[in-house]
C-alpha cells in the first residue's frame, strides 16, 4: 500500500483529494489528510475507505515528522511560508514533496541535498504557476521544432468570478487564499516591452494597467506580476524583446485596488487596537497621509476615475460607524482581509471562473505570425471550484504518474518544464475540460 500524506485541506484542496481518493482503490493508496481544522478535512475524506483526516498543529514537530515518516510521498497545499518546513522534514525522512507554490530561495537551497539523496521535490505545478509553464512551454518547444523563433510573449491568468455568479460592482468573489489578494502586487513587477526593461512599484501597479480581449469572453484588465524577466532564462527566450507575465481583473477591480493601496489599507506596518474602533475610524487613520476632511474628498486625491473608485470603497462599508469586530491589535491588511471575506465570500451555489490567456509573437521562414492560447474554465460550486479545480489537478495528476513510475530521471527542486512532464499532464486535463484553444491573429 502506497501512503499520500496531504498537508492542508482548504479552498485549494477538493479536486486534488477527490481524485486521490476515486484513484486509490485501483493504484493501491492510502491518502491521509491533514489539517488545523479537523472539519475541513474530515469533510474533503468523506466516507472513502481509502481516507484519513487527521487534525495537525504544524509546528507540532513530532506529529509532523511522524506523519511524514509514514507516507511515500507528501503534498503540500499549506501557505507558501510553511513548505521549508515540511521540505526539510522530507529531506531528513527521505520523502518526496509536491507543492503548487513558487519555488522560493529557501526551497531552492535544498536542491542539491535533495538531489543527491535522489528525491524529487516538485513544485510550481498548480495553476498559476504550474499550467501556465506547461501549456507555455508546449508551444515554445513546437514553434522551435519547426524552425521559429519567439520574439514576443505575454502570459495573462486570472481567478475571476463567474458571469452568472457577478453581482457586485468589484466583479470579484474570493476562490483561493484570501491572505494572497490583499497582498497581491506588493513586490512590485519587472518586465520588458518592446526591448525596454520597465518596472512599476507597489503604489503604481495597479493603476498601469492594459487591456486585453479574451476570445468568448470579452475584455479584462491586466496588472504586471512579479518579476517577468527571470522567465527569459527559464524558458529559454533570450531573445525575446517582449516578456510580460500579468494578473487579469475586471476594470473595476484595478479602479478599486489602486484607491485601495493609495489609501494604506494594505498597509503592514502599524497596528490599530480594536475594541472601540469604528470601521470609519480605522479608514480615516490609515489614510491620514492624505488631505480631506472625508472619505470621499480622500479617495478624489487619487486620480483618474476617482468617482468610480469611490463607489467600490463605498461598496465595501469601509466608512460605517460600525465597531470592528475583532480582538486585539490589528493591522491594516488584517482588517481589510476580514471585510473582504465578508464582502467578496462566495455564496453556496456561485462559480468563480479561471481564465488564462497567452500572446506569442515569432518569426519563421522570413515570415512572422501570432498565436493566441486561450482557456477558460468555470467551477460547479463554492466547493469544487475553477480554481481548486486548475491547482489541484496538475498535482494530482503528476502525483500519480510519478507513483507509478514515471519521472526517474527527475531529482532535486524542479518545476514542470520539460516535455516528459508537461505532455502526460496536459493530456490527463484535457479530459478534464481543462484544455486550451488556440487562435492566429492577423
Amino acid at each position: 500500500m502506497t501512503n499520500i500524506l496531504v498537508f492542508g485541506a482548504g479552498k485549494s484542496s477538493s479536486y486534488l483529494i477527490r481524485y486521490l481518493l476515486e484513484h486509490a482503490p485501483k493504484l493501491f493508496w492510502q491518502v491521509t489528510v491533514a489539517d488545523a481544522n479537523i472539519n475541513a478535512a474530515v469533510e474533503k475524506v468523506g466516507r472513502s475507505d481509502f481516507g484519513t483526516a487527521v487534525q495537525i498543529d504544524i509546528s507540532d514537530e513530532k506529529h509532523r515528522k511522524r506523519l511524514i515518516a509514514n507516507a511515500n510521498m507528501v503534498v503540500s497545499l499549506l501557505p507558501p511560508a510553511l513548505h521549508i518546513i515540511v521540505a526539510k522534514d522530507c529531506l531528513e525522512l527521505k520523502r518526496h514533496l509536491v507543492t503548487a507554490s513558487y519555488v522560493s530561495d529557501e526551497i531552492q537551497a535544498l536542491h542539491r541535498d535533495a538531489r543527491d539523496a535522489g528525491l524529487l521535490f516538485m513544485n510550481e505545478i498548480g495553476l498559476d504557476p504550474g499550467i501556465d509553464h506547461m501549456s507555455a512551454m508546449k508551444i515554445i518547444h513546437e514553434v522551435e521544432r519547426l524552425g521559429g523563433e519567439i520574439y514576443s510573449f505575454k502570459s495573462y491568468c486570472g481567478g475571476l468570478v463567474a458571469p452568472e455568479s457577478d453581482d457586485n460592482p468589484w466583479h470579484y468573489k474570493i476562490s483561493w487564499n484570501p491572505r494572497n489578494i490583499v497582498m497581491a502586487g506588493k513586490s512590485g513587477a519587472e518586465f520588458q516591452l518592446s526591448g525596454f526593461q520597465k518596472h512599476l512599484e507597489y503604489p503604481h501597479l495597479f493603476a498601469e494597467y492594459e487591456k486585453i480581449k479574451i476570445p468568448g469572453l470579452g475584455t479584462l484588465a491586466a496588472y504586471a506580476n512579479r518579476d517577468s524577466m527571470s522567465y527569459m532564462e527559464l524558458y529559454g527566450l533570450h531573445s525575446v524583446k517582449t516578456m510580460l507575465r500579468a494578473t487579469l481583473r475586471y476594470e473595476s477591480f484595478c479602479i478599486g485596488w489602486n484607491a485601495v493601496v493609495q489609501l494604506g489599507l494594505t498597509d503592514e506596518e502599524t497596528e490599530y487596537p480594536m475594541g472601540d474602533m469604528r470601521y470609519l475610524d480605522w479608514f480615516m487613520q490609515a489614510s491620514a497621509h492624505l488631505e480631506g476632511k472625508t472619505p470621499q474628498e480622500r479617495i478624489k486625491q487619487i486620480g483618474k476615475k476617482s468617482s468610480e473608485a469611490v463607489e467600490l470603497i463605498e461598496w465595501l462599508e469601509v466608512f460605517s460607524e460600525s465597531k470592528i469586530d475583532l480582538k486585539g491589535n490589528k493591522k491594516s491588511a488584517e482588517i481589510l482581509q476580514y471585510i473582504l471575506e465578508r464582502k467578496w465570500a462566495m455564496a453556496d451555489t456561485d462559480k468563480d471562473m479561471i481564465v488564462m490567456h497567452h500572446e506569442f509573437e515569432y518569426g519563421r521562414k522570413n515570415f512572422d505570425a501570432k498565436l493566441h492560447s486561450s482557456l477558460i474554465v468555470t467551477g460547479t460550486d463554492k466547493t469544487y471550484t475553477a480554481m481548486a479545480k486548475t491547482v489541484g489537478l496538475p498535482m494530482a495528476i503528476f502525483t500519480k504518474h510519478f507513483l507509478a513510475g514515471k519521472f526517474k530521471n527527475l531529482v532535486g527542486v524542479q518545476i514542470p518544464v520539460s516535455k516528459d512532464v508537461y505532455k502526460p499532464i496536459l493530456k490527463e486535463l484535457s479530459e478534464y475540460g481543462i484544455d486550451f484553444v488556440e487562435t492566429f491573429p492577423a
